[in-house]
């Protein structure tokens, strides 16, 4: 759905996820609920009953950025790896809503937003009263962190140049641009999977990371072999999947970003920083929707 459609959205009805955790190796269940105009995206941990937990999607929230995006309230209530389904709701329009977590993060599925985007046009949304207001750049921004870097500058368009280098293995270097109001990159986006090294897996397990892992919701390369027997679902869904992460931590943002970005070996922690940089620098812009008590909608 473009980000000129002029009024807000919200899903139709409520949509169930559950599934295991890719860190926690936990199962979890999210519920996405529709949420009144002007609401904007809250998850609420339903499984944490002794303190406040509501946590707003927004980028001052963002807890923990590696391997994964974590939120956080002002009382340490969170909830882990929620790119995946922010992506998707960005990718479907939704404005609103409010996910409902038992557990301690999203569910990871296959490791791509394609069972959220699916479940999303199955339950349907709906238009609300309110207008839909973008955050426009007015001026460049940027993050660096060494060789890694990005940056969004003035734009009319939506459009993402994307670079990535793991010139020691498969998946090499692939670049990618992509024009988020093209119809057509959704089904390219959403089925992209997340994919690591093989010679990662013990490290980041050895700090609690990826414990649910496997072949089954993620993508593992050793050398210049694919470990999984589902072959690449696009010659270049590795880049494709670090564009739909970047889509996702972005989105924290609650509204569609217009401008051109340009990012060179992202990760979850320039995605995230981007996202902050662009709240402090267009504040009246990157909160267009005033908040109100969180409440589901019939």
């Amino acid at each position: 759905m473009s980000y000129k459609s002029s009024r807000q959205h919200t899903v139709q009805s409520e949509i169930r996820f559950s599934g295991i955790g890719l860190h926690t190796g936990v199962d979890c269940l999210a519920v996405v609920r529709p949420a009144s105009a002007n609401a904007g995206l809250v998850f609420r941990r339903v499984d944490v009953t002794d303190e406040n937990n509501v946590i707003p999607a927004k980028p001052n929230n963002v807890m923990h950025a590696s391997h994964g995006t974590t939120i956080s309230n002002e009382n340490g209530c969170s909830v882990s790896t929620i790119e995946h389904l922010l992506a998707a709701l960005a990718l479907c329009g939704v404005d609103n809503a409010i996910v409902d977590v038992t557990g301690p993060e999203i569910p990871i599925f296959d490791g791509s937003a394609a069972h959220f985007v699916c479940a999303i046009r199955k339950a349907g949304t709906r238009a609300q009263d309110d207008d839909r207001q973008p955050i426009v750049v007015d001026q460049p921004l940027k993050v660096v962190d060494g060789e890694r870097w990005v940056e969004v500058k003035p734009s009319d368009d939506r459009i993402i140049d994307i670079e990535i280098d793991f010139g020691d293995c498969l998946i090499g270097r692939q670049s990618l641009t992509i024009d988020l109001d093209d119809p057509l990159i959704v089904e390219k986006l959403s089925s992209a999977r997340t994919f690591c090294r093989l010679n990662e897996v013990e490290a980041l397990r050895g700090v609690g990371l990826i414990l649910g892992g496997s072949l089954s919701n993620s993508l593992v390369v050793d050398g210049d072999r694919l470990l999984n027997e589902e072959p690449l679902r696009d010659e270049a869904e590795f880049v494709l999947h670090k564009a739909l992460d970047l889509i996702g931590d972005l989105y924290l943002l609650g509204a569609p970003l217009v401008g051109h970005i340009r990012a060179v070996r992202p990760g979850h922690d320039l995605n995230t920083r981007l996202a902050q940089a662009v709240s402090r620098e267009n504040r009246a812009m990157a909160q267009p929707i005033a908040q109100e008590p969180v409440r589901a909608t019939a």
